[in-house]
């Protein structure tokens, strides 16, 4: 068991996973004076030369066992063989996030959801730089908790405060995690590849509110069924609605964020930053002039009098159909790629058919996708994604918009949504 939070002399620390986080951890708890193994089961060499740090890779050897707690990468599986081992030692097995949150001094933030945390916490961050804080945004939007925290020990930090995404994954070994404010965006079916069923993917999500402070704040979205039945009579829950943007004098038609859903999320910032003393104009200032992240409802041009959007971060329906809500009409919509556990795409589509033009579905899973849709919607196939750009630019005409918004995972021809969102545009401003 960690004992508190002091120097680390001494102890002994298995990490498994060396990507980000792994890395992360492991320079945290050199710095702070432990012996480390960091195990990794990839082929490739990690450059990482420190003192009291041994690196094994290709497999996770039997030395992991010799430790005093393990810190687990998200990325992990939790069912490997030495997790199992781990276990039936008595072995603690933490989270980087929980191992991270150890060592600082700073108020905590966590937000957590299906949908809409990235640009959640960069627009909180946004807020709280314009308040003057010495902002570190961290967890799933890419950089590692721990390497903030080092920064802040480094460093020697003021007034500062740590925002951090969370996402089921990073919940799953999280338990000594200690937030000022606990915010749920929605829940809604996702990474179902990961879980049993959907109430083990909900129960993940709501862990979020075990971690909140005797003095925190639990925030949840009560236009989301689920979360409108939580009750936590120990806490101090708030609720927010995309109509409460309503109080705020914002000027919607100039906002650069589009949507009920970003709305809510606008609505989540401004309790957060309304609990923290934050002045409300500093707050609208800060919204004014926020612009969408990239992949995230990123308008990427007009071409033919045609708005070009790119929303490749949208890898589950909930997002899809949430970013086809934020227009009008006349959209020709582009989705596909690696569905994460057999979605229904029909229904959800059919309840947002006036808007919906045409649909060019393509990837692995695009093709189920076509055959579930094709007799509601005019529509066609096309595997390859590049082919399917071009299709869909071929049919232009008396489209108000395009959209890519693809429901699903890139991994079928992508390394990640970023990388597909890189390639349609590059199609569209080459095209344009």
């Amino acid at each position: 068991m960690i004992a508190n939070k002091g120097k680390l002399l001494n102890k002994k620390i298995s990490i498994l996973g060396a990507g980000k986080s792994g890395i992360a951890a492991a320079k945290l708890a050199h710095y702070l004076g432990a012996n480390v193994l960091l195990s990794d089961l990839g082929t490739n060499s990690i450059d990482l030369n420190l003192e009291n740090l041994k690196i094994e890779i290709g497999e996770h050897s039997d030395e992991i066992l010799k430790t005093d707690f393990i810190i687990k990468s998200p990325g992990i599986p939790n069912n490997i063989d030495i997790i199992e081992k781990a276990k039936a030692k008595n072995i603690e097995i933490i989270s980087e996030i929980d191992f991270a949150s150890l060592f600082t001094k700073f108020p905590i933030i966590g937000v957590t959801g299906s949908n809409g945390k990235s640009t959640t916490v960069e627009i909180i961050k946004h807020v709280f730089d314009k308040a003057d804080y010495n902002t570190m945004l961290g967890g799933n939007i890419g950089i590692p908790f721990s390497e903030n925290v080092l920064k802040e020990l480094m460093q020697k930090k003021n007034k500062g405060i740590h925002i951090l995404e969370l996402s089921s994954f990073q919940l799953e070994y999280t338990n000594k995690l200690k937030l000022e404010i606990a915010c749920i965006l929605n829940i809604s079916k996702d990474h179902l590849d990961r879980y049993d069923n959907y109430k083990d993917y909900i129960k993940t999500k709501l862990r979020i509110m075990g971690l909140v402070s005797d003095n925190g704040t639990i925030l949840l979205n009560k236009d989301d069924n689920i979360l409108m039945n939580q009750k936590n009579n120990s806490k101090n829950i708030r609720f927010f609605s995309y109509k409460d943007i309503n109080m705020f004098d914002l000027d919607f038609s100039k906002l650069k964020l589009k949507g009920k859903h970003n709305y809510s999320n606008i609505s989540a910032v401004y309790l957060i930053s309304n609990s923290f003393n934050i002045d409300i104009q500093i707050f609208l200032d800060a919204i004014k002039g926020f612009a969408p992240l990239s992949h995230r409802l990123e308008l990427i041009t007009n071409f033919k009098d045609t708005l070009v959007y790119n929303d490749s971060k949208a890898t589950n329906v909930d997002s899809m159909i949430a970013a086809i809500k934020s227009f009008d009409k006349n959209i020709l919509l582009i989705l596909g790629g690696l569905d994460k556990g057999s979605s229904d795409f029909t229904l959800p589509l059919i309840n947002v058919k006036n808007k919906i033009k045409h649909i060019t579905c393509y990837g692995k899973s695009g093709k189920v996708i076509f055959d579930d849709i094709k007799d509601n919607f005019k529509s066609n196939y096309e595997e390859n994604f590049t082919d399917a750009v071009n299709s869909s630019l071929s049919k232009l005409d008396g489209v108000d918009v395009l959209l890519l918004s693809p429901g699903c995972a890139s991994f079928d021809q992508f390394d990640n949504y970023m990388e597909r969102g890189d390639r349609f545009k590059k199609i569209i401003l080459r095209s344009a």
